[in-house]
């Protein structure tokens, strides 16, 4: 059975596109949700990992626990009505465990210094309906790490943008996982 290239326009519908998402989140101690301006990211890899058993000669199988591996980014460092993304990130990092103290001023047995419900939105085509093709949640979330940000002179016409992995405890997809 051959299709033309017409039957394949007709059933094809656009697909989705690697570059239309959103991320927004509320980071602790700022308040209120941002939206992120990231040229680069992806959602993490989900797996869950195996319990082997030996039985009579022949290996069995058994699901075992959810494991969710660092989700990285890279920011474009925009500047906001309370400062620049590096700032922010930079001092929820440093609420964690303070660079000058080596001490979080997070109360401790807390998880005060997580975030929830960060959202990486996919978007539709041309952003009709302003309903995301999939929403991926992901509930406490914290910077592990903040990359460096390249100054460069020789680099005029450059938005700065930096780095960051975060760690998450899970993620729940929306229309898919439950709550």
């Amino acid at each position: 059975m051959s299709i033309s290239i017409n039957d394949f326009k007709e059933r094809f519908n656009g697909g989705t596109r690697l570059n239309r998402f959103l991320v927004q989140g509320i980071i602790p101690g700022n308040g209120q949700i941002s939206k992120f301006h990231i040229r680069a990211t992806q959602i993490p890899n989900l797996s869950t990992q195996s319990l082997e058993y030996n039985y009579f000669g022949r290996k069995k199988y058994y699901p075992a626990e959810k494991q969710y591996p660092a989700w990285s980014v890279i920011i474009l460092d925009d500047t906001t009505d309370n400062g620049n993304l590096w700032k922010k990130f930079h001092n929820w990092q440093n609420s964690i465990n303070n660079h000058v103290t080596n001490v979080s001023s997070i109360p401790s047995l807390s998880n005060d210094y997580k975030a929830y419900n960060w959202e990486v939105q996919h978007l539709q085509l041309n952003g009709e309906d302003n309903t995301p093709l999939k929403t991926f949640r992901m509930h406490g979330c914290w910077p592990r790490t903040l990359g460096a940000i390249p100054l460069n002179m020789g680099n005029a016409n450059a938005f700065n943008q930096f780095p960051a992995v975060f760690l998450f405890d899970w993620i729940e997809i929306q229309g898919i996982t439950e709550t």
